[in-house]
């Protein structure tokens, strides 16, 4: 009776951590490397432009890569205390991009934003160049102005004559009269007296 209440534990325990390892999602993406200078990550490829003092790692890649980085055109990965940190930029003919997203702003990124000569990678994206993204377009409301006014404005223009000025009926207009003060009550409140010099 113990050993089959010990083997129900082990097969719960069991159940619960494999469980906990498919619901667990994984990060990152697949790096692969075609050549010396073309890799593929997911299924996107891309070339490699600039290695400086030997930064790239794919495995270290592929854990920092998110989708996020795949509209961009260009991905520069900078080491800092052993960590890398993924960016990406645009191509320089991109209008829509801001100024400091744009892959010709490199140099200032790399001075302000990185270590002094820390290692460095810079990779161009080779294959589709644009995915697929839905874009919210405004809908354009139709002018629901009311045709007021119109027998006004078709009226030819008279130069000799002035213009008619129309008032509104006045309705409701309630009439205010002044307030006048009240007689003073004795008794209650408080009067001010001036002061005897």
């Amino acid at each position: 009776m113990a050993d089959v209440i010990i083997v129900l534990i082990i097969l719960a325990i069991l159940a619960f951590s494999i469980c906990y390892i498919v619901k667990e999602k994984k990060k990152g993406e697949i790096v692969t490397i075609v050549n010396e200078t073309d890799i593929q990550i997911g299924e996107r490829e891309y070339r490699i432009v600039k290695n400086h003092r030997d930064a790239f790692d794919p495995e270290r890649l592929g854990e920092r890569f998110s989708e996020v980085l795949a509209r961009y055109d260009y991905i520069v990965g900078d080491w800092g205390y052993e960590q890398l940190r993924l960016r990406g930029f645009f191509d320089t003919s991109n209008r829509r991009a801001a100024p400091d997203q744009r892959i010709d702003t490199l140099e200032d990124y790399l001075y302000e934003y990185c270590n002094f000569g820390c290692a460095y990678f810079v990779i161009e994206r080779t294959g589709e160049r644009k995915e697929k993204t839905t874009h919210r377009r405004r809908r354009h409301k139709k002018n629901n102005r009311s045709n007021a006014f119109v027998e006004e404005k078709s009226a030819p223009a008279n130069k000799n004559s002035k213009p008619v000025i129309r008032t509104r009926k006045e309705e409701n207009k309630k009439t205010t009269t002044p307030k006048q003060p009240s007689p003073k009550k004795s008794g209650k409140g408080f009067t001010i007296r001036q002061r005897e010099e």
